[in-house]
């Protein structure tokens, strides 16, 4: 391998990369506004759900019961109603999401020691929104029976088939991300996708468009060997991988305050790995590309599924078992899973090694895929 040739066709690579305004905006720009657009817009935080209450005990712990839910800031009281099927109609027309339904012997079941229940009855259609009202809901009122056990002199025992058992107090924890904030859960990601996107863009367009305009025959009468002029091709865009990395990193720390907890030099170890993967996928496009626009087409077919089959939105265990497989091979499942680790948990190489490991067997592989590809291309 001839470095000077190698060289010299990098500086041409950036010199073409630079001199394009298009180039410019896909290298720089796009990643700043894509992961704005993520971290602000991408958010599952469920907060003021519409909810109706149905205090039919109508007493000092009841109400408070219901200033709790107020206070929380999760759900918002849009009416109050005595009977729960007067809410039934509020939650056909979409005006509630939520029923609280307090019986009318809660306050005196709590005083005897004996269990009071609490209904929530939560509209189901937006899963992601029920979901979380039904923790929140359980959270607020495991809190709120907390605070009021000393008051009631026999709160600490309750009866249950005839025994006398210590009434349990619930103690929630949350680790990593106490306060629950889904940016900091998206925007790492946010990271591993942008660096996906930009990766098969630039790679593919650039090998592309040599074809495109005629110029890939000069540079395959050049002295430059199949292999170097892979390197030449792809290493420019390894460069602006890691550079959009690093705007990315500082830009998701030091404007949306997401916590890094980890080792930064782990973070890029793994970001070479994947880049790796990536650029191998954006070689391999290209050779089976003659246009830009099919080169477009080419990777808008493999980053959706890859983004939707990675973990980036739905966890993995959700999907069924066939798309799973498909998941259990995706490099970016692999990287989605070590960047928040890195990011929200600080764990280290002991932790993700096996993850590591997926992407230094599946980097080569790919990359021979592809290479044999472009060589066979050549021919």
């Amino acid at each position: 391998m001839n470095l000077p040739r190698i060289k010299a066709l990098l500086n041409k690579e950036i010199k073409q990369a630079l001199r394009d305004k298009r180039m410019r905006m896909i290298i720089f720009i796009s990643p700043l506004v894509q992961l704005f657009l993520f971290g602000y817009a991408v958010n599952t935080d469920v907060r003021e759900i519409r909810t109706v209450v149905c205090d039919q005990s109508n007493t000092s712990i009841s109400r408070g019961l219901t200033d709790a839910f107020q206070a929380s800031g999760y759900f918002r009281i849009v009416q109050r109603v005595r009977d729960p099927r007067e809410a039934e109609p509020l939650i056909d027309r979409g005006k509630a999401q939520v029923i609280l339904v307090i019986p009318e012997d809660f306050s005196r079941s709590l005083r005897r020691g004996q269990p009071a229940d609490v209904q929530l009855i939560v509209e189901g259609t937006d899963s992601i929104v029920a979901s979380n009202a039904v923790s929140y809901g359980n959270m607020i009122i495991a809190a709120h029976l907390q605070k009021i056990a000393q008051p009631l002199p026999t709160i600490n025992t309750v009866t249950q088939t005839g025994k006398h058992i210590p009434r349990t107090k619930p103690v929630v924890r949350v680790w990593f991300n106490p306060d629950l904030k889904s940016r900091n859960y998206f925007v790492p990601g946010v990271i591993a996708l942008l660096l996906t996107l930009v990766s098969l863009i630039l790679t593919s367009f650039s090998i592309v468009r040599e074809w495109e305009i005629g110029t890939m025959e000069q540079l395959i009468v050049t002295p430059l060997r199949p292999t170097e002029l892979i390197v030449g091709k792809t290493l420019p865009f390894f460069l602006v991988g890691m550079i959009d990395l690093t705007l990315i990193f500082l830009v998701g720390t030091l404007w949306f305050r997401i916590p890094f907890r980890g080792n930064i030099v782990l973070l890029a170890f793994s970001a070479v790995l994947y880049l790796i993967n990536a650029l191998s996928v954006g070689i391999f496009i290209s050779t089976i590309s003659r246009t830009q626009q099919q080169a477009l087409m080419g990777v808008i077919f493999f980053f959706m599924p890859a983004m939707l089959l990675s973990g980036f939105v739905f966890p993995i265990f959700n999907i069924p078992l066939v798309l799973r497989w498909i998941a259990y091979i995706n490099p970016l499942t692999y990287f989605l899973i070590i960047v928040r680790g890195i990011f929200l948990k600080g764990v280290g190489i002991t932790v993700l090694w096996p993850q590591l490991l997926f992407l230094v067997i599946t980097g080569p592989i790919l990359l021979e895929i592809s290479v044999k590809r472009f060589y066979k291309q050549l021919d």
